[in-house]
């Protein structure tokens, strides 16, 4: 069996591209929790900056999900109950993953390639001994939920913009219409490629911001 070069592989570790997607990931959430504070403030009728000091001061993300989840039913009754039920049934698994990315162990896979020695940052739970085969979280992992988390921000902020109407910036009901068609539905993740937020996020996400400054 070829020997791993232990130097050579703290080497490529240490350059691997999964210290970036995880901070990317992190931010990602940070973003969304953004949304949520300004979805918070929106459906208790309450100015932004004075929502997100409550908002902010609540340590449970379960406790926030369900905060928010009463007051979007006081606002709505029973209209968006489908987009409404979808939306807290996938909030919860990204507030998972979050605290996995953010608490998991880095730990560095060796291996040979028959040439060089190898090496890959996988994310591993810190209980990890006593496992045959413990779950790893790769950096394509990282990069799937960093997508989610830019889709469920972009999706919220859409939300408040058309169904809240939390901008200045007057708006037809001819263009509300299909976005609140849309919150009329229960939330398919990944979207379907007909969807708005689906096939150009980028500049979709320049769209919303300039509605939203």
């Amino acid at each position: 069996m070829p020997n791993i070069e232990l130097a050579e592989a703290i080497k490529i570790s240490a350059a691997d591209e999964f210290w970036a997607v995880r901070a990317k990931a992190i931010q990602a959430y940070a973003n969304l929790e953004q949304s949520l504070a300004s979805l918070f403030s929106s459906l208790g009728g309450i100015k932004p900056e004075i929502g997100a000091i409550i908002f902010f001061k609540i340590a449970s993300s379960d406790a926030r999900n369900k905060i928010i989840e009463a007051l979007f039913r006081k606002k709505f009754e029973a209209r968006f109950n489908l987009f409404r039920n979808s939306l807290f049934d996938q909030l919860r698994p990204l507030d998972q993953e979050r605290n996995e990315i953010v608490h998991w162990n880095a730990a560095c896979q060796t291996g040979h390639d028959g040439t060089k020695t190898t090496a890959v940052v996988v994310l591993t739970p810190p209980n990890i001994l006593g496992r045959k085969k413990p779950t790893i979280k790769t950096t394509d992992d990282l990069r799937a939920f960093d997508a989610k988390a830019q889709f469920f921000t972009r999706l919220l902020n859409m939300f408040a913009l058309m169904a809240c109407d939390i901008t200045q910036t007057p708006m037809s009901e001819a263009d509300k219409k299909p976005w609140l068609d849309i919150f009329e539905q229960p939330i398919t993740y990944p979207p379907p490629l007909d969807h708005p937020l689906s096939p150009k996020p980028g500049e979709l996400q320049t769209h919303i911001q300039s509605f939203l400054v």
